[in-house]
């Protein structure tokens, strides 16, 4: 007896599962910690999703297209072509390189086997439920390690919190019992780690969902009047007790001394190098995949990328590269249009809301970590299909009778 399609689905949630729970073991950060463990099961749930795709192909599987596919295709084609005609930078960013490729093989992975019905709302509720879950505790126990932290900086901050963040649209998709406590956690966690764009984005996004709950669900007004004060209260206190952290994270903007500063300063170097630029064809299609680690190298003294989606996309693939970034974002917003006025449309426009504020000030497109994010927008593609299935299906019956 072979095993069954819901046992090969859950074994794929648990896996990826699993992964979120190797950075709980494994800290990023701190003395003698070896990543070798999530890398390799990273590597491994990379081949077990492109085994599924490979074999998804040769039993001939056919999918509808997914409105966003076009402009994943673009990135993927943009990504390969201009970084192919950069080998030495590719050979040398070859791992970062293969992260790219890690969301985007996530993408159709996720997709077909969601629309396949390989993975249940069951597999996606004990995915979210248990990867909110770890992440919260990871920042929880980052920032109990005061050591670790204050040994750079007198206040904590974490990245953890990107990936709250990114799962914050998918927590708001699987609505389940523990919706209200995952939503609660995911704000603790990004309030502790006390990332300015996080904070920003997630900001932004509740108060969408906020309105959305009060004036489209009639139910108990009353009381989420009174939460939503109670919420407005504490946030303002939170922001008054720390207002000298944030003033000193807001006059580091131009400080590039630290590797997570510095923006103002690092997003002008690259506008002016690219504009400036005498070759026509590197403002067309950009320096290569991960130029901007040896450029800031030469210019500010660190190997880092430009800490934003856009500038990154700039000049890694110049003016070709802005336009696959637009052309992402304007096929996100189609599938906003095919669900306006609901409630998964709601959740696309935060969805929208969250990772194009993250791709202006921060790295979700060059981050393996994007795939949590991909999650949410596969679904929402999903329930496109199936919705578009029954309008066929039931004007099928009205001809036929």
């Amino acid at each position: 007896m072979g095993i069954t399609k819901s046992k090969k689905g859950l074994f794929l949630i648990l896996f990826f599962t699993l992964l979120s729970f190797f950075d709980l073991l494994y800290p990023s950060k701190g003395d003698n910690v070896d990543r070798i463990v999530p890398q390799i099961g990273r590597a491994a749930f990379f081949g077990v999703m492109l085994v599924y795709l490979f074999n998804m192909r040769v039993k001939g599987y056919r999918i509808p297209e997914p409105i966003t596919g076009k402009a994943i295709k673009f990135l993927l084609i943009l990504f390969c072509v201009v970084s192919l005609l950069h080998l030495e930078l590719l050979f040398k960013n070859l791992f970062p390189f293969i992260k790219v490729l890690y969301w985007i093989v996530g993408y159709y992975c996720f997709y077909y086997a969601v629309v396949t019905g390989l993975v249940s709302k069951r597999h996606l509720n004990i995915l979210v439920v248990a990867v909110v879950i770890i992440y919260f505790l990871v920042i929880l126990r980052d920032f109990s390690n005061t050591a670790l932290w204050k040994g750079s900086k007198n206040y904590f901050v974490s990245n953890n919190s990107y990936h709250l963040l990114k799962l914050f649209p998918l927590v708001l998709l699987m609505k389940n019992k523990y919706t209200n406590v995952l939503i609660l956690l995911t704000a603790i966690g990004i309030v502790l780690a006390f990332k300015r764009g996080a904070l920003l984005a997630f900001s932004i996004a509740f108060i969408i969902y906020y309105f959305y709950i009060l004036f489209k669900i009639k139910e108990k007004k009353l009381l989420k009047l009174i939460l939503g004060i109670i919420v407005l209260c504490v946030a303002s206190y939170y922001f008054f007790v720390n207002m000298d952290v944030f003033l000193t994270r807001v006059e580091d903007f131009e400080n590039v001394e630290t590797a997570g500063s510095g923006r103002g300063k690092m997003f002008s170097l690259i506008f002016n190098e690219m504009i400036g630029n005498d070759s026509p064809l590197v403002l067309l299609i950009g320096n290569g995949f991960y130029a901007t680690v040896d450029f800031f190298q030469r210019t500010i003294g660190h190997s880092i990328v430009a800490h934003s989606d856009v500038m990154e996309f700039f000049f890694n693939y110049g003016i070709m590269g802005l336009g696959a970034i637009i052309f992402f974002f304007y096929r996100v917003f189609k599938l906003f249009l095919f669900f306006k006025g609901t409630y998964d449309g709601m959740v696309v426009f935060i969805w929208i809301v969250v990772i194009g504020l993250g791709c202006s000030y921060s790295v979700n497109l060059f981050a393996p970590e994007m795939i949590y994010a991909v999650v949410s927008l596969v679904i929402l593609e999903a329930k496109r299909v199936w919705q578009l299935n029954n309008v066929c299906k039931n004007l099928y019956s009205s001809n036929k009778n």
